[in-house]
Order: C-alpha cells, then structure tokens, then sequence
C-alpha cells in the first residue's frame, strides 16, 4: 500500500508522536509498503537532515504558531492536495486528532480525494481553553474519519466521550505504540557494567530513575518526597540508594529545590534531554523506573523500560496501566502516599527487581513489540478501506491487493 502518515508533530521536533511516526514508517518500509510523511516546514528548527529511508514532504503554511508547533494555511492545503494528486495514496493515517494539519489533511483525503482515513489519538482531550467551543467543532471535523485508534484504554474511553453520538458505528480501537525490541533489550553483565561506571554507580547502589519533562503532569518535582518517604518506610537510608533523572521543563527549579529540602540532593545525577538512542545505556545502569505522571496516554519511557527488562513503579491513572501488570511487571497507586509505599516494598525486597524486570521484558515481547502491533494496525487499514463506499473503495482494495499480491509475506 501507498500510505499517507500526517501530523502537525515530526521530527526535527522530539516527542512520543515523533518517535511513533518514525517508527511505523520504518516498520511499514520493511513490510513491504510505501510510507509517506506530510507535515509543515518547522521553520524555526531548521537547518535539518531528513536522511530518512521514506519521502518526508514538508509543507510550509502561513499562519505558524511556534510555541505549540502548529501550521496551516489554504495554500499549504492546495499543495498538499496536488501531491495526492501524484501519488495516489491508497489510505491516510493520521496522527492526533488534536492536530489542526492532521485533521486538515484527513478531510483532503476523504472529502476531496476519497481515500480512507485512519486517526489514531495519542493524548487526552483534557480542559483546554474554550473547550465547550471546540468539542463541538472537532465532533464536526472528525465526521469523514473511517476508523478511530486509541492508544490505551483510558485515551479511548476519553475519544468515545468526546465523539459522543457522532461517532456512530465506528469502533475505536485499542493499538498501543509499538517497541524495537531487537534494540531495547537488557543488558548483559559487561554491558550493565560499563553503563553503570560511567555514571560512577557502585555494584551494590540501587538506581531509581526518572526520564521525561518536568511539568505539572509529569510530577517529576514530587519525586524527591516519594523517594524520602519510601526510604523511611524501608529502613533503606543506610544504603546507597542513587537517583537519576533526566529532562526539563518549567518545573526544573523546583524539582532541584525539592531534592534539597529531602537531602536526596546528594544522591542525585541531574541531566538534560539526551538523544534517545542514548537512554538504552541509561536504563541498563538503572534498576527501577519511577513513572509518577497522571494521565500518560501511553508512555513511550514505560515501554523502553519494560523491554530493556525494568520494574516499572508509576500512578494508575493513565495509560500505564495497560502496559503494567500490577505486582507482576510493576506496581501502580493511586496516589503519592501509595507511590511510596509502593517503592518502599521495592526497596524492602530486592530480589524482586530482577524478577518482574524479567515479566516486564516477556510482556513487552508479547504485547508491544513492532511486528505484533503492526498487524493489528494493517488489520484496521484494510477495515478503513473497506469501509470506504462505493466504486473508489473497491478500486482501492484491488489496489492494495494487487500491490502485496507478490509478496506472500506481506500481511494485509
């Protein structure tokens, strides 16, 4: 299949949605189908190299609102419209339905050019600003999608509370992001220890570690009264117990203020974004993952954790808790008091963290990884297509077919 892959958020820009685009443009290339991304210029982080093994077309809109990344324009909309034109697209897949460019260019595709929609929703729709005004306009915008994708349970109950009526017969459909697991993967004892020295950690410290932004919903800043807490309650004060966290954002200062008020301070590596490739060697140095954000929609930290063989200690109100077990894989709370005492038994018992590291790994392999998710989203593609009316939808699953016909490992 020709498929078009479209959001307001690619890369030079970093981010979950980022990541999962590059990722299912890959993984698509691989299987045997032809993968396009449409996005805007990102005028304000060029220069950059698209050296990418799929076509990027990039479109340059006159209204750009930096600070949310977001661009359009009629003319960006006509020139994205001609490229469909050339090359024929098969289907669309869409990349938040809170995108203004994915919404845009789903509507091009099924009201102008009739090929089938595909949206999947990465985030919840949350209390935005004027959010009785713009319910109803993204019901009414969102009414030639042919298939909905949710990334967890939560953001899927929140899309069918958002739609409402509107969304009549269609199914939203649970797909998580999907996991290289060939690439997080755990680490062997040289490996674990060459990480480890790196950061200057002894064999007999237990690393917690936080990776993500630091904002309000994050909850970074919080971390340091959980840690104090746990090590309280677990009698763990007379070891050595490290801490590393990497990220930042607008709460940063008061996360470093909050590490001094604890005296965790001085057990604490405090890092800056880093390339995510990087972040393997830091998770193989690192024993338990701390995951205190509410509403995750579904954390792309929890499932290179999970695969690199690490016990996940988070809160349970997001989408987490379809990736995490609890007392298998991981431990969920509910609350702040119920993280501490979560990672206090952690602490307490610590032949745990090899054991559910290792259920964590076999989950991730089962659930997440990219071969098993990318049948589930070929699946929905050709439900979409099917779903299209008339003679264009039949003319595009002959298309489709005649394209993998020679492929008999091509699943479709």
């Amino acid at each position: 299949m020709r498929i078009a892959i479209a959001s307001d958020w690619f890369y030079p820009k970093i981010g979950g949605i980022e990541s999962h685009m590059d990722e299912l443009a890959r993984h698509l290339l691989n299987a045997g189908h032809e993968p396009h991304i449409i996005t805007h210029d990102y005028r304000y982080l060029a220069p950059y190299n698209d050296g990418f093994p799929y076509p990027v077309h990039r479109f340059r809109g006159l209204i750009y609102l930096k600070e949310y990344h977001v661009s359009l324009s009629p003319g960006q909309l006509q020139k994205i419209n001609k490229l469909y034109k050339t090359m024929d697209f098969d289907l669309t897949h869409v990349h938040s339905i809170y995108s203004p460019f994915s919404i845009a260019v789903a509507n091009l595709s099924r009201g102008i050019r009739n090929v089938p929609v595909v949206a999947t929703n990465h985030s919840f729709f949350g209390e935005p600003k004027m959010g009785d005004i713009i319910k109803p306009l993204l019901r009414y915008y969102l009414r030639r999608m042919d298939a909905f994708i949710a990334v967890s349970t939560p953001v899927a109950e929140d899309t069918k509370e958002l739609l409402g009526e509107s969304l009549g017969d269609r199914a939203v459909e649970i797909i998580p992001n999907g996991i290289d697991v060939s690439y997080w993967r755990p680490a062997d004892d040289e490996e674990r220890e060459n990480a480890r020295n790196k950061l200057g950690i002894r064999d007999n410290e237990i690393v917690l570690l936080y990776v993500g932004r630091m904002t309000e919903r994050k909850q970074a800043h919080r971390l340091p009264f959980v840690i104090s807490s746990a090590l309280k309650m677990s009698d763990m004060e007379k070891y050595r117990v490290r801490v590393i966290m990497i990220g930042n954002g607008p709460m940063r200062d008061k996360l470093e203020e909050n590490l001094r008020i604890t005296n965790i301070i001085d057990r604490t590596i405090l890092m800056d974004f880093i390339p995510r490739k990087s972040l393997r060697e830091i998770y193989w140095a690192a024993d338990v993952v701390l995951m205190p954000g509410m509403l995750e929609a579904f954390p792309i930290v929890g499932l290179e954790a999970s695969a690199t063989g690490k016990l996940i200690v988070g809160r349970n109100e997001s989408g987490l808790s379809d990736l995490i077990i609890d007392g298998q894989t991981g431990f969920l709370s509910y609350s702040e008091k119920e993280l501490s005492e979560k990672l206090s038994i952690v602490l307490s018992h610590t032949e745990l963290i090899p054991k559910m590291g290792k259920e964590a790994r076999k989950r991730a392999e089962k659930e997440f990884a990219w071969d098993v998710i990318l049948k589930r989203l070929l699946s929905v593609y050709k439900s979409a297509i099917n779903r299209a009316e008339g003679f264009n939808n039949r003319y595009l699953v002959y298309k489709a077919f005649r394209r993998v016909a020679n492929d008999d490992n091509t699943e479709f």
